[in-house]
């Protein structure tokens, strides 16, 4: 049967210790965060930048093919339900060509928040 002598081992870890092992690891977490960036997350990056790019050009197609059709697109914010609405409109006559969502699914999604709140108040 061996017996251990090394007392370091089986003694518990002083404060001190415990402080030094804390600023230890901060200053490596400090020494990683401050080195600069992997080959990575650099290749990340221009990836980010690259698609960043290619939206903003099919953006901008998107939009010089809805003026050359003369249709505008028009964003806005529904009252009642708080819903993004998009609205393809005649530029010319200012006629309504499709809306997405629709009227009718504007009013459902209302009736339904409404039922909702309904019942939630009729179970409290």
């Amino acid at each position: 049967m061996d017996i251990i002598t090394n007392k370091s081992a089986i003694a518990p870890q002083t404060s001190s210790q415990n402080i030094r092992r804390s600023e230890a690891a901060s200053a490596e977490r400090v020494e990683r965060d401050n080195k600069p960036p992997t080959v990575q997350q650099a290749q990340a990056q221009e990836s980010i930048e690259h698609d960043k790019d290619t939206l903003e050009e099919a953006v901008a197609g998107m939009q010089e093919a809805t003026q050359a059709m003369r249709r505008d697109l028009n964003f806005s914010i529904d009252d009642s339900t708080g819903r993004m609405v998009v609205k393809v409109t005649d530029s010319s006559s200012g006629e309504v060509i499709r809306q997405m969502p629709s009227e009718e699914a504007l009013r459902l999604a209302e009736s339904l928040d409404e039922m909702r709140s309904l019942l939630f108040e009729a179970q409290a």
